[in-house]
């Protein structure tokens, strides 16, 4: 990902000359300053433009700063732009209530100009930082798709307001056929390279608004919101034909561009109570059927499979199997961990085995105590700072490779955002081993104990 070269800050006052001091004193070719007169317009702003960071006066006539501040951090869009409060006052209530509410810093009238420009400086910084880490936390970083945990989270929300408009919904399954056979044959870095030129084929074929992860491996999934199944069978065959119509240059003069080819499962959902798990469960069967047709084909769930339930336990045993056998084959060459998956960790950064152990040491620091603050925070009845600390444990397990802790901690979130109040406590106790587990792994991978 690339960070801004230059941040866009914007000036909230209702004194002009302050306006102008400010916009002096901040002048520089790596900030934009943009200035308004109050909460009001501010608001309206941060609706149209893109905003870095926010300078905001307490007194003001109509909303005043704190109300403003309120108002900004309720909105989701704009809740993480980083606030620092100006006001000739230092009364320490009013300082406590700023950042209470969620002000970054408070700076006192008249400020002084080398220690404002370094406490937006420090703001800037954490603020890029975030964006970072939130980056490597829902994205795969070889081909810049949406990681696993990120896929499922925009997908339920898909699936969610598909529910609501009472709209279908296709989900998609694909595999490239023989991976493991590129892998062998020309190493990983080609493998690699497939993998890239396979992941750009979907900004070929699929909507903008589609929703496409890698799953892991060479398994990827798409979903198609408001997509019905004659639409989504003729987009997974013309993303078929581009991907065998794809070559990958092998850089070595006397080898041929190679081809591969892919096997595509989907699966489509119309109900009022649309599961995202269960969509892609048919959609990996329907996948599965594609691979038995003999590969390099498309495979409708809902035609390919029949319902009965002797028919739908056949395929199950048969994925299974398949799966084992997989695992046996990946148990001779594959890192773990307790409760880490180390070959996924470390794919999520490019093979950087020391950028990982950086990741799993700053996961350990701002994690470690998760556990207690969660207990603390259902025990208080402080459910608002248990979803935040429940929902940022689950982005960022994902990202170092704690796949169960990241299905643990996805129940967990999932239980609080339906206010299912009387499992809080049963989703929690099976979590908190997990995290306990994972933590001991990292102690010990990263010689901490």
């Amino acid at each position: 990902m690339t960070l801004p070269t230059k941040h866009s800050i914007l000036v909230v006052d209702d004194a002009k000359d302050t306006q102008l001091l400010l916009a002096f004193d901040l002048s520089s070719p790596e900030r934009e300053i943009n200035c308004c007169d109050s909460g009001e317009q501010a608001l309206q702003i941060l609706k149209d433009d893109k905003v870095d960071l926010i300078l905001l006066d307490l007194y003001m006539p109509g909303m005043s700063g704190l109300e403003t501040l309120q108002a900004i951090k309720a909105d989701k869009a704009i809740a993480d732009i980083p606030v620092i409060m100006l006001s000739a006052s230092d009364n320490e209530d009013e300082v406590v209530a700023a950042l209470e509410y969620g002000a970054s810093d408070y700076v006192v009238k008249p400020y002084v100009a080398k220690v404002l420009l370094a406490r937006i400086g420090n703001a800037l910084r954490l603020r890029d930082k975030t964006i970072e880490l939130e980056y490597l936390a829902s994205t795969d970083c070889l081909t810049g798709l949406n990681n696993r945990g990120r896929f499922f989270d925009l997908s339920t929300k898909a699936a969610s307001q598909a529910n609501r408009a009472m709209q279908p919904i296709a989900m998609v399954m694909l595999d490239i056929d023989h991976f493991k056979q590129v892998n062998d044959d020309y190493g990983h870095a080609i493998g690699d390279k497939v993998l890239l030129e396979f992941s750009r084929c979907f900004n070929r074929v699929f909507r903008d608004y589609d929703i496409v992860g890698r799953i892991g491996g060479e398994e990827f999934a798409v979903c198609l919101p408001n997509c019905h199944a004659d639409e989504a069978l003729q987009v997974c065959e013309r993303f078929k034909h581009t991907v065998a119509n794809t070559l990958v240059e092998v850089n070595c003069k006397s080898t041929k561009p190679i081809t591969v080819t892919v096997s595509i499962g989907f699966a489509i959902a119309c109900s009022k109570h649309i599961v995202v798990d269960d969509l892609l469960k048919q959609a990996d069967l329907a996948l599965y059927q594609a691979k038995t047709n003999g590969r390099n084909c498309v495979v409708n769930g809902s035609q390919a499979i029949d319902n009965n339930e002797e028919s739908m336990q056949t395929i199950k045993n048969l994925t299974e199997l398949e799966s084992k056998e997989e695992q046996l084959i990946a148990e001779s060459h594959k890192l773990l961990l307790a409760g880490i998956d180390i070959e996924i960790g470390i794919s999520n950064v490019l093979g950087d085995t020391e950028l990982f152990n950086e990741i799993l040491l700053m996961f350990y620091q701002d994690h470690h105590l998760d556990g207690e603050k969660l207990q603390q925070a259902f025990a208080d009845g402080d459910i608002k700072r248990a979803k935040h600390l429940v929902h940022t444990l689950k982005g960022v397990a994902c990202s170092v490779g704690a796949m169960h802790l990241f299905e643990l901690s996805k129940a967990l979130d999932l239980t609080i955002n339906e206010e299912k109040e009387a499992d809080y406590i049963s989703k929690l106790q099976l979590l908190l081993p997990e995290l306990s587990l994972v933590m001991k792994s990292i102690e010990e991978q990263l010689q901490l104990a």
